[in-house]
């Protein structure tokens, strides 16, 4: 089983004694996501070949566009960052009703 660390700006995994490093989490997703993509495409090109099995050839087309449709935003998700800047400011007090 492959020891998965999660450090802040890495994902390091290690198996054995080999260790891969992701500089960011979304990459690895990113990746995976690419790789599902083409997994669906071939497949459902390839079973779209044989009429018994054509209905799970659609299904798989569907799941690959669904796929590519969430690329765009994979690429948001990593290249954005949500901050509280208000817990940062020294003005901040949390029993206070912000206005």
């Amino acid at each position: 089983m492959p020891d998965i660390s999660d450090k802040k700006d890495y994902l390091d995994i290690k198996a054995g004694r080999f260790r891969l490093y992701f500089r960011k989490r979304y990459q690895l997703i990113t990746t995976v996501n690419d790789l599902l993509i083409g997994f669906f495409f071939v497949t459902g090109s390839i079973l779209n070949f044989f009429s018994s099995v054509e209905i799970v050839g659609m299904i798989l087309y569907l799941c690959g566009s669904l796929l590519l449709a969430s690329r765009p935003v994979l690429r948001i998700m990593h290249d954005s960052e949500l901050r509280n800047e208000m817990k940062e400011s020294s003005n901040y007090n949390p029993t206070k009703k912000q206005s």
